[in-house]
């Protein structure tokens, strides 16, 4: 009986080992985006190692969290930033390939359920090589993975940051630009030569794709607009919408980046005084009544069409019946005050980021706002779509253009 046992023993561990050195594909940090309740998409990241000594690829994922599981890659044509949908995502030989933000993606389309940080999705991935594997992934915040390492990285191989450029830079970059100092007076800092010299190394490095990045931001801006105007479906929409968001954590990235290494350029008091000198100079409190103060606020925070301005301001030129002219004001008046309140939520944890900034708050609590941030600007873009369709199913077609058409003539300049 002993005997048998051994042998049995014997038998099992050597089937393990079997397993645990088969040569294949292997899944390394599977993990998905958090996303905010309303919106119905998201994707899904991680690390492919291939083993074997031929190509293997990943050709199908499903999942029961999402009606549908497609294969993606971002890919920047034509200076646009843009998501397609894939047959395949190859991983050579000895070899590997991530997905990434930015990259290649597993995409969640039609989530069956809500999923929020710490949730635990089940995947499927099946390979061009007749093997399948079952794996979890942790739904967590893209922009904490993002930083991750940065603290301890400091500034290898980035190249962010750089100082704005007009309404755009501020638009975009909630982060404060500490170079402007430095720039506009910067012998007030007593900087030495060797100090100066990094300072000015940083600032080439970095202007350039700063200034890419920003205008990328405003390319997928415009993009949504043409879609929301284009009858685009909301998922188009939608994924327009985590590319812009993308871009957006990539300014913050570089702006804390940038940081970084003027702390470590700088002594304790040059650091000191730069900040003292941000806030005495360059951060004045504009001078705005307060209908431009709220037209500013969903100027910055919102790249829809806000149709409902049509509605409001001449909607004597669109014909509209009792009952229309009702049920667009009971939306309105249902919409109105949430969106008002995300608005604001974006404007509180733009400023709350820009403090953390300058406090020298650690690189975590800025990701963690920044996530905040991105999640509120998905919850205004996917509610201005909605009102977009909720004012197609109101309006006959003839009205229905004649809102764009005069919403472009009249209100595309605010």
């Amino acid at each position: 009986m002993k005997s048998f046992i051994q042998l049995l023993l014997t038998t099992a561990l050597l089937l393990s080992a079997g397993l645990s050195f088969a040569k294949g594909v292997s899944i390394g940090d599977p993990y998905v985006r958090e996303v905010p309740p309303s919106v119905p998409t998201s994707a899904s990241f991680l690390i492919l190692k291939n083993d074997s000594d031929k190509e293997i690829a990943l050709i199908k994922a499903t999942s029961d969290v999402a009606k549908n599981v497609e294969l993606h890659e971002h890919v920047h044509k034509d200076g646009m930033m843009k998501m397609r949908q894939v047959q395949k995502i190859s991983v050579p030989a000895n070899g590997e390939t991530a997905l990434k933000p930015g990259g290649y993606h597993i995409m969640l389309i039609g989530l069956t359920r809500k999923i929020k940080s710490g949730d635990v999705i089940d995947l499927s991935l099946e390979f061009d090589d007749g093997s399948q594997q079952a794996i979890k992934a942790t739904v967590k915040k893209v922009m904490m993975g993002m930083m991750k390492g940065m603290k301890k990285g400091g500034m290898k191989g980035m190249k962010m940051g750089g100082k704005d450029k007009g309404a755009m830079s501020k638009h975009t970059n909630p982060m404060p630009n500490l170079m402007k100092v430095y720039m506009k007076m910067g012998d007030k800092l007593n900087l030495s030569k060797e100090q100066t010299d990094k300072l000015k190394t940083g600032m080439a490095e970095r202007g350039p794709k700063i200034k890419e990045l920003t205008a990328m931001v405003a390319k997928i801006e415009a993009e949504i607009n043409a879609a929301a105007f284009g009858d685009k479906p909301i998922e188009t929409i939608d994924q327009l919408a985590n590319n812009l968001m993308q871009e957006r954590l990539s300014i913050i990235k570089g702006k804390t980046a940038c940081r970084e290494s003027v702390k470590e350029i700088l002594d304790e008091k040059q650091f000191k005084k730069m900040v003292e000198l941000y806030r005495a100079n360059f951060m004045p409190k504009p001078k705005m009544n307060e209908m431009q103060a709220k037209m500013a606020m969903k100027k910055h925070t919102n790249p829809m069409p806000n149709l409902m301005m049509v509605v409001k301001k001449i909607g004597d030129k669109l014909n509209l019946s009792e009952d229309q002219k009702a049920k667009l004001k009971e939306w309105s008046d249902m919409r109105g005050p949430v969106m008002a309140k995300q608005y604001k939520a974006v404007m509180k944890m733009e400023a709350a980021l820009k403090e953390a900034a300058l406090n020298n708050a650690p690189v975590e609590k800025i990701a963690a706002l920044s996530d905040g941030i991105m999640q509120e600007r998905m919850k205004i873009i996917r509610g201005k779509a909605l009102c977009r369709d909720n004012m197609k199913r109101i309006l006959d077609d003839k009205q229905y253009n004649k809102v764009k058409e005069l919403y472009q003539a009249n209100f595309m300049s605010q």
